[in-house]
């Protein structure tokens, strides 16, 4: 279903939305490389990528959100969402009681776009989607470097919950 707001169309993402979210993806990334944190190197190319969106879109294993500002082609993206819904801590497994949480996995906003509310309204999708379905928690991961990100996420009412620390050892 889809829906307007704020000069947007947001609606589900599907198979076919595969291209345009791997292209934006990759298009951000090369923004924000080497910049943040050079551990974020891709491992897949960009059509890699979009297969394996592609596949996990259509299994409903990933869920997904696209928007575009009106007037755009469907093949254009002014931002999108991914989600998957977590039903194990992915630091500790069993261990622990745990609720099923809709970990964000990605959110993507087209330069253009940015500073218009427009990753508050894909949240918001997503938010609705898990509250119908009976869950209760929103979780994403963000790099502690990027104070941009650390920002906006807290400023939508996000908050640590555990940090996650590294250490080179160097290699032999």
């Amino acid at each position: 279903m889809a829906a307007r707001a704020a000069g947007f169309l947001v609606q589900r993402a599907g198979p076919e939305d595969a291209p345009a979210i791997a292209d934006l993806w990759f298009r951000h990334l090369a923004e924000t490389s080497g910049g943040i944190d050079p551990s974020f190197t891709p491992a897949l190319t960009p059509q890699k990528t979009t297969a394996r969106l592609k596949r996990a879109l259509a299994a409903g294993s990933l869920l997904g959100w696209i928007a575009r500002a009106e007037g755009q082609s469907r093949l254009q993206l002014a931002g999108y969402l991914t989600a998957r819904i977590q039903v194990e801590d992915p630091l500790f497994g069993d261990s622990f009681e745990y609720e099923p949480v809709m970990y964000i996995v990605d959110v993507d906003v087209e330069q253009a776009f940015r500073r218009r509310g427009l990753s508050s309204l894909l949240m918001e999708h997503a938010s609705e989607h898990a509250r119908r379905q009976r869950i209760g928690t929103l979780e994403l991961a963000v790099v502690v470097r990027d104070d941009r990100a650390v920002a906006a996420w807290r400023k939508q009412g996000f908050e640590p919950r555990v940090a996650v620390m590294r250490r080179a050892v160097g290699r032999r």
